[in-house]
């Protein structure tokens, strides 16, 4: 028999993801910083679509302690 193997994580992993994503996030220009109409709404929806991988990221480590992910 053949056993799929999985890798795991554990909150170690998921906190280092979330941390180089903080760390790239806070690394962004601020908007009073651009000049460009079309930068500030890339930089902006850049900054929510990393705010939302955080939520995710959160997410899926909430339903992995819960036991929900095997």
């Amino acid at each position: 028999m053949v056993v799929a193997t999985r890798n795991i994580m554990d909150a170690h992993h998921y906190d280092k993801i979330a941390d180089k994503l903080m760390q790239f996030r806070s690394k962004l220009p601020f908007h009073p910083h651009l000049e460009n109409e079309t930068a500030k709404n890339y930089v902006r929806e850049m900054k929510e679509q990393i705010d939302q991988m955080l939520f995710d990221i959160q997410q899926i480590a909430d339903w992995d302690d819960k036991g929900w992910i095997r």
